[in-house]
């Protein structure tokens, strides 16, 4: 004999399923309904597509530089930008002059360089004497040594400060200009350190820059990337090589990098993306970037949708009339991905459902 309680737990188990399973199979079959009552209620299809680079979930992106062809223009010492020389959007060749900076800090290494230049001279012209004077007889072998012991550590010191303030912008001519004529004293020069765009100035005239700041960025190529920060969750089933794109136009992206660590504080990962083209969007400007969905499959207006508990129903347009379709769907952006049980090309009712779902119920409305 049964024992009541397990009749009880039974039926507290069964019953739900039993009506699931029906709600399942009448959401299968056929909604009769005439073309001219779909007409009359104002029922509206529309045609369901595959999914391709263009269907997603959308997140803001920036348009951004290469980050393999951007260089930043650093200041060595502090200073005072004083003035620049190329404005934003520039083509400069390597070592064209960009900015002048002013900085008390320079004003030793000038000094010391002014100072090894003069010494260099006299142990120049102490290394001749003493050669002379060697081949004469007149002074030993080892007091020529020490003389060109001397030229030899003089020419190294002229030399490492010469290349400091080489790195500060100081060729041979200015080099010249500032022991000749002291110009340039108290000042040093940022040039572009290859050829390409000068794509911003991060300073202007008057501003104090510490050593080490940057500058400007330089851009050594014309191709534009895409930086994005999504929800980890939504990153998740992206690959490196996958095909982007950038709503509202026609161009499309690769992923080419992407961040393996999450940002603990609000929880995304940042995305870098290769525009497939050169494009016209500009530097800076915020787009919409496109994640497709991670797997092939049919997409679904959110429109179409019925949501009845978990139970997602679509309204599929047929020879007779209409065919109710319980479907397991994915959420892509705002709409939803079906994987299987829809064709491309069939047509979803995206207006009327409320109707469809009443005649399907048996609440009338077809004649």
């Amino acid at each position: 004999m049964t024992h009541p309680v397990h009749t009880r737990l039974a039926r507290t188990v069964l019953a739900p399923l039993a009506l699931a399973l029906c709600a399942a199979l009448q959401a299968q079959e056929p909604v009769t309904i005439s073309p001219e009552d779909i007409v009359r209620m104002g029922v509206v299809f529309t045609p369901v597509q595959a999914t391709d680079t263009s269907t997603g979930a959308r997140f803001a992106a920036t348009v951004v530089n290469s980050p393999d062809a951007a260089a930043m223009v650093s200041s060595l010492w502090n200073g005072t930008l004083s003035r620049w020389h190329a404005v934003a959007g520039d083509s400069v060749a390597a070592g064209t002059l960009l900015a002048t900076l002013r900085s008390q800090d320079i004003l030793p290494l000038q000094e010391a360089w002014i100072s090894a230049v003069t010494a260099l001279e006299s142990a120049d012209l102490a290394l001749q004497r003493d050669e002379t004077l060697f081949a004469q007889g007149v002074i030993a072998e080892q007091r020529l040594n020490q003389t060109r012991l001397a030229q030899q550590q003089a020419s190294f010191s002229e030399r490492s400060t010469r290349a400091q303030l080489g790195q500060g912008g100081f060729d041979a001519s200015r080099l010249q200009a500032l022991r000749e004529r002291s110009q340039g004293l108290g000042e040093f020069y940022l040039l572009a350190p290859e050829a390409g765009v000068l794509s911003q100035r991060l300073h202007t005239a008057g501003d104090f820059v510490s050593a080490g700041e940057t500058v400007a960025t330089l851009n050594a190529g014309s191709q534009r990337w895409l930086s994005a920060h999504v929800p980890a969750r939504a990153a998740q089933d992206l690959s490196l090589g996958q095909h982007l794109s950038v709503a509202g136009t026609s161009d499309t992206l690769t992923l080419r990098q992407m961040d393996y660590v999450i940002d603990s504080s609000n929880q995304t990962i940042e995305l870098l993306a290769e525009f497939d083209a050169p494009t016209t969007l500009a530097t800076g400007q915020v787009v919409s970037l496109v994640l497709p969905p991670s797997a092939p499959g049919i997409l679904v207006p959110e429109r179409a949708v019925v949501h009845s508990g978990s139970v997602t129903t679509i309204y599929v347009r047929t020879a007779s009339g209409v065919e109710a379709r319980t479907l397991t769907l994915r959420p892509v952006g705002a709409d939803y991905l079906a994987m299987d049980g829809l064709r491309a090309g069939e047509e979803v009712a995206i207006q009327g459902t409320a109707v469809l779902k009443g005649i399907q119920l048996g609440l009338g409305g077809g004649e």
